[in-house]
């Protein structure tokens, strides 16, 4: 397979060819090379304009199809003629933004399958497991750099423009700062979890970070919002049988046969209302493989946005999610990869990511600083309530009047 899209590398060359000012600097930017490009083609506009540009001859790439350069390469008239046609198809930069992220995942699915092309000879040859699975980890972080959306800056117009809407949506459209996790005390100090914000909620063990996590997936759930969930230590049914006793308000030891109190028929009729809810609104991914790597957390996440979107990833918990390749990397070090990832997709999906962390007995975060670092909102539940300790865009330092209630598995 050639993994190419000639539509979107033709459109892009009709850009160049007739923007060439504003399109290649953009471009540019993007990180985007000769390499992107698969056809002979788009390939050609792309070497041409660029030295055109850097030799000073901007005015030559208006009538590119017409010079001495391309017309005396072997079938130069056929190419003249056919490069005329790309150029008629601009019709604007709006059409730019999904052409290019197609450009660059066909790029991208090339050097996959060349990366991978690589590790399957090496273990052919006889490589170790473990320098195959550098190598795999390398291809990994090369095609999530291939699939920035961005160069890594903003001009200050971009920028401004962004931050206006945000002003907008706030002030006249009424919307909140982020979407409402459902817990009025914590949306109140917040704003709610915003799109590229990294939660993080500590406790003891069994102190419940868990139910305060699916208390707040279940908000989402229930405004129509996706959610993809993963789940270390507890399987999928268990996860429902816990969102069912907080959305309808039922006791999780008779939902679970563990009390001497049967479920009677209005219980009956309260879990058959959520079972089937919960199979027609289609909004909850589980992933509850008890051995997850950081590299399957960041593919499979990769692969449900593709899929239909993501609006929020829970990811329970840190401490259980483990690297393919620890070596000459001390704990706190792996702890610090973990939670960096965590907060780059939370940029990289634009969408909020939620996940908990352990906590000492003097209250601290276990095994490494750099959770509280990363976390955008961290959340620490005691004996006196949840502990607002960071909150980067808001009041912290304050504690919530909010106490566990572990029968119907929420915080209130």
């Amino acid at each position: 397979m050639k993994f190419t899209n000639s539509i979107s590398e033709a459109y892009i060359a009709s850009g160049i060819l007739n923007e060439p000012e504003d399109v290649i600097p953009q471009l540019r930017g993007e990180g985007i090379t000769a390499d992107y490009f698969h056809n002979y083609l788009p390939k050609l506009v792309w070497r041409c304009a660029t030295k055109m540009l850097d030799d000073g001859r901007l005015h030559e790439i208006s009538q590119m199809e017409w010079t001495d350069e391309i017309k005396g390469i072997d079938n130069g008239e056929v190419i003249s003629f056919d490069m005329s046609k790309i150029r008629s198809e601009w019709a604007g930069f709006e059409f730019m933004k999904n052409h290019l992220k197609t450009l660059k995942s066909m790029y991208a699915t090339r050097f996959a399958q060349k990366q991978l092309s690589k590790a399957l000879q090496a273990l052919e040859e006889g490589e170790s497991p473990e320098m195959i699975s550098e190598a795999s980890r390398g291809a990994s972080e090369g095609i999530m750099s291939i699939l920035e959306n961005q160069a890594g800056w903003k001009e200050a117009k971009q920028s401004a423009e962004e931050f206006a809407d945000l002003l907008r949506a706030i002030h006249m459209d009424k919307s909140t700062a982020g979407t409402p996790s459902g817990v009025y005390q914590i949306d109140n100090l917040t704003g709610g979890l915003g799109s590229n914000e990294l939660w993080v909620i500590g406790a003891p063990t069994s102190g419940g970070k868990t139910v305060l996590m699916l208390q707040m997936m279940s908000n989402f759930i229930k405004l129509g919002k996706r959610v993809l969930l993963f789940s270390l230590e507890t399987e999928a049914n268990m996860i429902h049988a816990r969102l069912a006793a907080n959305v309808m308000n039922l006791d999780m030891g008779r939902i679970l046969g563990k009390t001497h109190e049967p479920l009677v028929k209005s219980d009956l009729i309260k879990l058959r209302s959520y079972i089937e809810d919960t199979k027609e609104g289609g909004n909850l991914i589980i992933c509850d493989e008890d051995s997850m790597t950081l590299e399957s957390v960041m593919s499979k996440s990769q692969q449900v946005n593709d899929i239909e979107g993501v609006d929020l990833i829970v990811i329970d918990y840190i401490q259980l999610v483990s690297l393919t390749n620890t070596t000459d990397k001390a704990r706190h070090e792996q702890v610090a990869e973990v939670t960096r990832t965590m907060k780059q997709m939370a940029k990289r999906f634009k969408c909020p990511v939620l996940t908990a962390t352990q906590l000492n007995d003097d209250g601290k975060v276990r095994e490494s600083r750099a959770i509280s670092h990363d976390a955008d909102v961290l959340l620490s539940i005691n004996e006196e309530g949840i502990y607002v300790s960071k909150n980067r865009n808001g009041e912290r330092d304050t504690t919530l009047n909010l106490t566990l209630n572990g029968s119907k598995q929420r915080f209130e």
